[in-house]
């Protein structure tokens, strides 16, 4: 098992760099979509949907928002024409949700019966996905060599990683005993640290691209990956929420011992927004190599 779990993983992390390097961004959005439409058709099981038709429907409506949210944001290759208004009101939109998601699982399980159900959790389903689905390619539009990818990848991946090993060590304290009986606030805390850590050691290509930052910005540039961490740990939560509500382990079996593909996204469904946002409020006017 551990075996197939590594080997599932490697592979995973070669075709993440193929397709967020070695790409134009418009293959890379296609490579993306793909993605999310395997994970989209997963939420459908998360919605308790059975029927193979309403699935396929569920799928038919989300390539039309899809589609449409393409047309209102533009999909432009290059971060002069990006058009920054539509792209900040979508994933500010996306942030305010997953503000609303913490009240759903702060309360989880006394208040599942008012979400539970797929006209609900079909409407989630949009707000999560689409934000995420509209931050990665843009993200890749914004810088092609896909450092900006790889910066969200790392910030999730190593906090991460971080509260795993130091829930190991240390973990004494549930962290949300219901939805993840494995997850504690010292693995929490320790998951922050080494985020911090990686965002400090992030400052400096950052000044290479963007020139000199001034001690605000780099402030806030700092704070923003603390909170774009922490929206990492909701969208965790958040899908086991969905998937204890459904008596569900895994989203899928797409991906050998890592199960479907929102297992391995979760947290990037959350985070992805919140990078984004931050990123345009902060730099907005930087032209990338």
């Amino acid at each position: 098992m551990l075996r197939t779990r590594v080997l599932t993983a490697l592979v995973m992390l070669l075709v993440l760099y193929i397709a967020t390097v070695w790409t134009t961004p418009y293959q890379f959005a296609l490579f993306v979509s793909a993605v999310l439409l395997v994970g989209v058709y997963e939420w459908t099981g998360l919605m308790g949907l059975r029927n193979l038709t309403a699935r396929a429907l569920y799928l038919f409506l989300f390539l039309l928002a899809m589609a449409a949210l393409a047309g209102l944001t533009g999909l432009q290759v290059d971060s002069a024409s990006l058009p920054r208004t539509p792209v900040l009101l979508i994933s500010g939109a996306g942030v305010l949700f997953w503000l609303f998601a913490f009240v759903l699982i702060r309360h989880y399980p006394a208040n599942e019966s008012r979400w539970v159900g797929w006209p609900k959790t079909g409407l989630m389903g949009f707000v999560v996905l689409l934000p995420t689905w509209m931050a990665l390619i843009q993200l890749k539009y914004l810088e092609i060599h896909g450092a900006l990818v790889f910066a969200l990848v790392a910030l999730v991946s190593i906090a991460d990683i971080g509260a795993y090993f130091t829930g190991r060590a240390w973990g004494r304290t549930k962290l949300a005993p219901t939805l993840s009986p494995g997850k504690s606030w010292e693995g929490f805390w320790g998951g922050m640290a080494c985020c911090f850590l990686l965002a400090l050691a992030l400052l400096y290509p950052l000044n290479l691209f963007a020139g000199p930052l001034s001690l605000p910005q780099s402030l806030a540039a700092l704070v923003a990956a603390m909170i774009v961490a922490v929206f990492s740990v909701l969208g965790d939560l958040f899908e086991s929420m969905l998937k204890r509500s459904q008596g569900l382990k895994d989203s899928g079996r797409v991906l050998p011992g890592h199960g479907g593909v929102l297992d391995r996204i979760d947290s990037l469904t959350a985070a992805a927004p919140v990078f984004i946002f931050f990123f345009l409020l902060l730099f907005a006017d930087v032209s990338w190599p």
